[in-house]
């Protein structure tokens, strides 16, 4: 009989081996054309940026020629090496020729041309000639100006000169985007639960159990066809979303076949090579998975069978034999590692693409924080301090991912599309604590955690894109299937405790004693307990659309239909266990000598039960259980949606993207609040999206947007249910709240934006938005400063204005004359946010007003880019910083937390050898400034100068204000080797 971790292992490598085997037939199958070289690129109106299915393109002097598809790409393949001309051709349009267009061998030259609508009598003679490199310009710049809503994005070709990574750092070049613990995304200053997240036109899950966000940190770079932030709504997108919607594209058919292997590693001045705290894992944890290790003992009963009986409570106690020591070793360096294989060929004839993707990532960090807590009684007494731990929080991550991404091209007119990623996301944090427990009853704590995080996630999306021809009717549609399965086992607390005989000073001479009850019973409070909690969510999708061109005169329109579902299923299950101490009535007592006893030792085997005690002191250890019935809940959702859309262009300068959406939301969710009575919250509510986008091209470079649109934000299940969790690190205890509703937002967009050039821009963006029942997270007014939970608050104002351009110094300086300059781009986005929440009578506060929580008054990108194509030289520095933001709402008795402004500065250099080898070398956070969270007791709006000095006092006035958190941070220095095949 195996457990179930190597019957899972020995499941998951039959399936490898048939995926293996699968692949090797596959890859096998296709023919790849050695020596020769490839044109791909798209054809697209030179005004309206629409792509030109049929186009032709043809080899001058020759019968060699390819047609445009459904979306307007082509491709010539199997071209010997040299030097050609291109005609390019469509009905009705004017014909092109590019003289000089190289093709290399094994190679793939990227192409893409605009055609203009002939104003010849005689249809199909004008000729006219242009250059490769001006054409591609031109190309890239039509299809950005001609997005139908205000938006910001980056293209696989951008992304190809730049030096980034990851998902998470390409999104930190786009306008108004900032990226949180280098993983959360952030749009247009607001937090993570107003943004909406797809990958390849599917819903994204969430990787985290107790908030809506994702960590966009586990996509290769490399693998991107594009990010599009969509800041204002169409009918066809989704209606959930405040800040903006993040669509991830990754590619389908590659242009050419292709392998790629990167190695690289970090230093971090703070951990690396220096002490470093872990424990005893399992075999496993270096692919991020626990093995077993951590797991609840088999033979324990589950929650509803678990004995009261001391006796018993006994017998389970013996059965958790963990190792609770901490180990001392020295810190490797970071480790980073990427395989890609991409293949493109034939199978009957049809074009088939694939492509693979490993990725591994093994960090390790140390950071230092200073964590207190305060009491205030008014301006005229001073601030008093409660509490003062120094934590040392060594942190191991493992991201482990592979992804594999199929598309078969039946022809020109119909392609469709299988798309995997299996992600492993594991965090393992030791967190060390030292310090005053309590400073008025003169009481001091050593106390630590074991918290090993493990998120496993896949992701896959079935499309297809079809075009019928002869109705001129365009089809898309995607099917998406998600699961992620996040699990907390056995997240271990120890916490011992004094009381110093000397006011607010610690003796040494007096002991530590362990916190643990006398009796069968346990809390969260307590030393030795463990916390296993599971989470398991499904998300299954459909998206559909038919669309479908109609000229009137001078108008041209496209009507678009489709509808949109989505079904989420949840379970969460958590059982919390503790140590207690045996004693019956008088004539056996709790021998209370076991708690002076180090953690490595205190619940020894020979510690449990009865003990061979001094006389009647005779009572060891038990195993209590502090379950309670609302710590396991099931949830569900569906949404049903349908949307018409019009998008309409008149006169060619004027265009107008308007309709409506319709999404019914059936949410339901189901816990305990007392053994045996089931209480189930189920709601449906149908919403009314419409929404009104209007641009005016001014010029070919020159947009007028404005738009207007509806849409809601709807309670996460976490955020409803009525589950507690306490946060060792921060020190609360969050719950949800059952009678949380959705926030509906009214948007009004002003955009107006310039394109220089391929690559650069000039925009200037005005935004509002009235949220009505902002949800936001909150300290829970009931005398508990350690408590947290959801609140709704009846209205935000959100008033904005966003800058941005993006300059080649060579059109800024209006000068061909240096390559230097042509090489050198400088940046800059620059978001202004003022929010404004009424909190008379909302949570206990009586009077005035607040920014929304998680919103920041400002953000700033800049940096300066150099990349050099022929040299291969590349460096870039960017800058950001966002303005102070509400961490969490206080309450009359208890003020806000913000955190502070940080400033953020990276560095990066690279080299590309022979255009296959490649070193990157870059310093993340060069500055490494504290994160700092503080209350604002003084109302000034600002951090004072020497609020942290004051902090360390055991009071001081109101002219500083109260640092709750600071910690040291230190920057990080990784040097990185890839090589192409």
């Amino acid at each position: 009989m195996c457990t179930s971790f190597f019957c899972g292992v020995k499941f998951n490598m039959m399936m490898f081996k048939k995926i293996i085997l699968t692949a090797s037939l596959f890859l096998l199958t296709i023919v790849s054309q050695a020596q020769t070289g490839k044109i791909v690129g798209k054809i697209v109106d030179a005004k309206t940026g629409e792509t030109l299915p049929g186009a032709t393109v043809l080899i001058e002097g020759t019968t060699k020629g390819a047609s445009s598809d459904f979306d307007g790409n082509f491709s010539l393949g199997g071209l010997q090496p040299g030097k050609y001309t291109i005609i390019a051709s469509y009905i009705t349009y004017d014909n092109k020729k590019f003289v000089d267009v190289v093709v290399k061998a094994n190679d793939v030259t990227d192409f893409s041309i605009t055609l203009d609508q002939s104003s010849s009598q005689t249809l199909g003679e004008v000729v006219v000639q242009a250059e490769m490199n001006k054409e591609n310009t031109n190309t890239v710049l039509v299809m950005q100006k001609n997005n139908a809503s205000v938006s910001d994005g980056i293209s696989s070709e951008s992304i190809k000169k730049t030096p980034d990574r990851t998902t998470s750092d390409v999104i930190k070049r786009i306008s108004g985007a900032t990226i949180q613990d280098n993983k959360f995304a952030i749009i247009r200053g607001m937090s993570d639960r107003y943004n909406a997240a797809f990958i390849n036109g599917a819903p994204l899950p969430s990787s985290e159990s107790d908030k809506k966000a994702f960590s966009f940190d586990i996509f290769p770079a490399n693998l991107l066809d594009n990010i599009i932030i969509l800041k204002t709504a169409t009918p066809d997108l989704p209606g959930d979303f405040a800040g903006g919607v993040i669509q991830i594209n990754t590619k389908s058919i590659p242009e050419k076949n292709s392998q790629s292997i990167s190695i690289g590693g970090g230093y971090n001045p703070q951990t690396t090579f220096k002490d470093f705290k872990t424990y005893k894992g399992g075999k496993a944890d270096f692919i991020g998975l626990d093995d077993g290790t951590r797991a609840i003992p088999g033979g324990l009963p589950t929650s509803k069978d678990f004995s009261t009986d001391k006796l018993e409570q006994i017998e389970y106690a013996k059965m958790t034999n963990y190792d609770w020591s901490l180990q001392t070793k020295k810190a490797l360096p970071n480790m980073n590692f990427q395989y890609t294989l991409a293949n493109v060929g034939k199978i009957f004839k049809k074009e088939v693409g694939s492509i693979f993707a490993l990725t591994y990532n093994n960090n390790s960090s140390t950071t230092f924080s200073n964590r207190r807590d305060f009491s205030e009684q008014g301006e005229d007494y001073e601030v008093v301090k409660n509490t003062d731990y120094q934590d040392t929080i060594s942190t191991s991550t493992i991201l482990a991912s592979a992804l594999w991404n199929l598309a078969f091209k039946i022809n020109n007119n119909h392609q469709i599309g299988l798309k995997n990623l299996y992600s492993i996301n594991s965090e393992d944090k030791v967190v060390v604590r030292r310090g005053a427990l309590d400073y008025g009853n003169n009481k001091w704590e050593k106390s630590d955690v074991r918290w090993f995080t493990q998120n496993k996630i896949y992701s896959s999306q079935l499309n297809g894109d079809h075009l019928i021809e002869k109705a001129k009717v365009k089809i898309k549609w995607v099917a998406g299937y998600s699961n992620i399965q996040r699990e907390l086992p056995n997240l271990r607390t120890m916490k011992y405790t004094k009381s110093s005989l000397e006011q607010n000073v610690e003796n040494d001479s007096i002991p530590y004693t362990a916190v643990i009850a006398t009796g069968n019973t346990t809390s969260a409070e307590n030393a030795g307990t463990m916390l296993f909690t599971t989470t398991n969510e499904t998300i299954k999708s459909a998206k559909y659309d038919i669309s479908r061109v109609i000229k009137i005169k001078k108008s041209q329109h496209e009507i678009k239909i489709g509808g949109n579902h989505i079904f989420r299923d949840r379970s969460f299950e958590s059982r919390l266990f503790g140590y207690g101490m045996y004693r019956k009535n008088s004539s056996l007592i709790a021998n209370t000598d076991l708690l002076l006893i180090n953690e490595n030792d205190i619940f020894a085997p020979e510690n449990m039960g009865i003990i061979d005690g001094p006389g009647k002191k005779d009572g060891g250890f038990l195993l209590a259980e502090a379950t309670t019935p609302k710590d396991n809940y099931t949830a569900s959702a569906m949404l049903h949606a349908g949307y018409l859309s019009i998008d309409s262009r008149i006169f060619e300068k004027f265009r107008f993207i308007y309709g409506a959406r319709v999404e019914s939301y059936h949410q339901k969710i189901s816990y305990y609040l007392k053994p045996d009575t089931l209480t189930t919250r189920d709601s449906t509510v149908v919403d009314i999206l419409p929404s009104v986008n209007f641009v005016y091209s001014i010029t070919d470079k020159i947009n007028i947007r404005l738009s207007y649109y509806k849409t809601v934000s709807r309670p996460e299940f976490r955020e409803l249910a009525p589950y507690a969790f306490k946060d060792y690190v921060s020190g609360f205890v969050v719950m949800g709240k059952e009678t949380l509703v959705r926030a509906k937002i009214d948007n009004y967009d002003i955009r107006g934006e310039w394109y220089p050039g391929a690559g650069q821009i000039v925009s200037a963006s005005g935004f509002y938005k009235r949220i009505v029942n902002a949800t936001e997270s909150v300290i829970e007014n009931s005398g508990q400063a350690k408590s947290s939970t959801f609140a709704n608050v009846p209205l935000v104002e959100n008033i904005g204005l966003e800058l941005e351009y993006r300059f080649k110094l060579s059109t800024l300086l209006k000068t061909d004359s240096s390559k230097n300059l042509d090489n050198l781009t400088i940046f800059t986005n620059f978001a202004y946010i003022k929010s404004k929440v009424d909190v008379r009578q909302i949570n206990g506060t009586t009077a005035g007003s607040r920014p929304l929580q998680g919103q920041s008054p400002y953000i700033v990108n800049a940096g300066i880019q150099y990349l050099d194509n022929k040299k291969g030289w590349g460096a870039s520095l960017s800058y950001n910083i966002i303005g102070r933001r509400i961490v969490i709402v206080g309450n009359d008795g208890e003020p806000d937390q913000y955190e502070a402004p940080r400033h953020v500065l990276d560095l990066q250099l690279s080299k590309t050898i022979k255009e296959k080898f490649e070193i990157k070398f870059n310093i993340r956070d060069m500055l490494a400034q504290r994160l700092i969270v503080y209350q604002d007791i003084n109302k000034n709006g600002k951090l004072d100068r020497n609020s942290e000095n004051e902090s360390q006092n055991l009071t001081h006035t109101y002219t500083t204000d109260n640092v709750i958190v600071n910690t040291k941070l230190s920057p990080t220095l990784s040097l990185s080797l890839s090589y192409k095949f």
